[in-house]
């Protein structure tokens, strides 16, 4: 294993350091004689003192120096095993079918025909290609390396094929501080031959048509290559090799008459000498070229057989998932090698038991809304046994009376310290997550927070899919949406909990939101269709405020769903959640009761059931 060792010193660090040393040189040159006398009598005792200060600075660097150190010093973090990460749709395999599909509107209808076609119209073997199989990809832009991006890589990689796949950057992508834009980082990390290089020509960026063009030449050279714009997606096309056939091709936007490129290709020694802006014109007239089109995004019909897409805005993956756009079905199968739809199939029978785990965590109090969710999974829910893991039973006056209840059980497991031999101190909420997602790979069910109450029984459907969520409601950096885990139902051994699991081997313990919240949803990026998200599976309030999250305006911080009411409770979501505050409401059984809102009317309706059933 090769470790690369990276430390990189701030602006801050490094004048600090030079006011410092400016420091010493002054009082060494005041005090150069006094110096050396008192050296010379102290020697011994510096000589110990010395030691002593760099035993110490070495345990200070190891501990908090440049994080890339420790493995060096730490031998276990260099072994992890092997984990299979590497999708299998990224290299295409023969094809033994030998059929050819003929593309027509039925065909597009079919993804597994399409995903043949689409397959069949690949470079199938670069060392037959007349031009360079070596890809040059342009990032000309000063934001993060989005989704549009990758799949501008991930397509020249798919398509061609290529021996080696240059990324050339105009500047490093911006890295927002919640970690979405993780894009970049997953190219790295699954394709062999991508490199990172700085833009040799800004003109390759900023240039006009004519700049671009000989920008674009002069990278690939007498080498020859294939040159791409970082906003521009390769399409499987019959088109693909004739285009690779001429000696030059310039591929541009359809009418856009500036012929600004968006991809270049030059086939070996055909470049021996870059042209001028002025000698361009009769350089590509010498030489045959021949000028493509790329439709955009909104235009692109595989129908055309156009080579290329330029796509101008920014997309996210769960823009493709469900969509009947021609150019989300391309996404799709660059992606997540498939282009058909993405998301949760439901099984032909129930595979979700109706029961509800809750996890108590240290020594406390069963309070009277704790109570109050219990009687909703049991009464409302209709939970066949509802278990409380813990390391400790509850205590108080209400868990007296549920632990009388045949269907209540407590089930002992001892606090996590650690996941995948990360400590876990922090936030005792991070166990709590962890467990969740434990419990219910092994037993299946619904996993309920203690704030939470059912609003109706588990409906059948829900029951068939291996895992549903539904997505929180405060806008967190550029996550287009996060989940709130607080109810989750699952199936025994599903994926998505598989997957959830696995992210804690990158558990960071000093942030509350990044397993628990960030890392869910990049999950469901990576496995859309191991989810189902239900957007009515909970009416989420905070802060003394509820948003439906089925509604449009459900991520504005002063939309309160339930003042006015605007939404049907007992039929509309499966449970409501009260993350922060506690409702006052339920801060005891006479609070209810001498309360009327509609908090309160929630809390009576689980009383109600209670008293109907006993």
């Amino acid at each position: 294993m090769v470790v690369k060792f990276r430390c990189r010193l701030s602006w801050r660090r490094i004048l600090a350091m030079a006011v410092a040393l400016l420091a010493l040189v002054v009082m060494v040159t005041r005090k150069g004689k006094q110096l050396m006398h008192w050296l010379s009598a102290h020697r011994f005792s510096i000589s110990v003192a010395s030691s002593i200060l760099l035993g110490l600075l070495n345990i200070l660097v190891y501990n908090i120096g440049c994080p890339n150190m420790k493995p060096l010093l730490d031998p276990v973090k260099l072994f992890h095993g092997f984990v299979p990460v590497f999708p299998s749709h990224f290299f295409h395999g023969p094809d033994l079918t030998n059929v050819s599909i003929t593309l027509s509107r039925q065909t597009l209808e079919q993804p597994q025909q399409l995903d043949l076609y689409l397959h069949s119209h690949i470079l199938q073997s670069s060392l037959s290609s007349q031009t360079t199989p070596v890809v040059h990809i342009i990032w000309c832009d000063s934001g993060p390396f989005t989704f549009t991006h990758y799949l501008s890589v991930l397509a020249s990689f798919k398509v061609i094929s290529p021996s080696v796949l240059y990324l050339h950057l105009i500047r490093q992508p911006y890295i927002d501080p919640d970690g979405y834009f993780q894009f970049l980082p997953d190219l790295l990390r699954d394709l062999p031959p991508l490199i990172i290089r700085n833009l040799p020509s800004k003109y390759a960026c900023y240039g006009n048509a004519e700049e671009k063009t000989v920008a674009y030449l002069s990278i690939v050279g007498s080498a020859g290559g294939i040159v791409i714009n970082g906003r521009t997606v390769l399409a499987p096309s019959p088109a693909l090799v004739n285009l690779l056939s001429k000696k030059i091709s310039i591929s541009v936007q359809k009418d856009d008459n500036t012929l600004e490129p968006l991809i270049v290709t030059a086939q070996a020694k055909v470049v021996q000498k870059v042209p001028t802006e002025d000698s361009l014109k009769s350089f590509l007239q010498s030489h045959d070229s021949k000028y493509y089109r790329c439709s955009s995004a909104g235009m692109f019909s595989l129908l055309d057989r156009d080579v290329c897409v330029y796509v101008q805005e920014d997309i996210f993956p769960v823009f493709v998932f469900n969509s009947s756009s021609q150019f989300h079905r391309l996404a799709r199968w660059i992606s997540y090698g498939t282009s058909g739809w993405l998301m949760s199939a439901p099984s032909d029978s129930v595979i979700v038991p109706n029961i509800v785990h809750y996890v108590w965590l240290g020594q406390n109090q069963l309070n009277f809304f704790a109570y109050l969710s219990v009687m909703s999974s049991l009464y409302v829910l209709g939970a066949d046994t509802v278990y409380v893991h813990g390391d400790h039973k509850p205590l108080g006056d209400f868990w007296t009376e549920l632990k009388q209840h045949p269907r209540v059980k407590f089930i002992h497991r001892d606090f996590p310290t650690s996941v995948f031999g990360e400590p876990i101190k922090r936030f005792a909420s991070h166990a709590s997550d962890y467990l969740r997602g434990d419990i219910l790979l092994r037993y299946g069910g619904v996993y309920a927070d203690w704030d939470v109450i059912f609003l109706q029984q588990l409906p059948h459907t829900m029951r068939l899919h291996q895992t549903t969520a539904s997505v929180d409601w405060p806008e967190t950096g550029a996550f287009p949406d996060v989940f709130n885990l607080g109810v989750l139902v699952s199936a025994p051994g599903a994926p998505f909990l598989r997957h959830f699991l696995e992210s804690y081997r990158w558990y960071l313990d000093r942030d509350w939101s990044y397993n628990a919240i960030h890392i869910p949803y990049k999950v469901y990026e990576k496995q859309p269709r191991s989810l189902n998200v239900d957007r009515h599976l909970q009416i989420l309030c905070a802060l003394n405020t509820c948003h439906a999250t089925w509604l449009p305006d459900y991520k504005q911080d002063s939309t309160d769903h339930l003042n006015p009411i605007q939404v049907n409770w007992q039929a509309d979501a499966l449970a409501i959640h009260w993350t922060h505050p506690d409702p006052v409401e339920f801060r005891s059984k006479q609070h209810l009761l001498s309360s009327d809102t509609v908090i309160a009317q929630i809390g009576k309706f689980v009383l109600n059931r209670v008293t109907l059933n006993k």
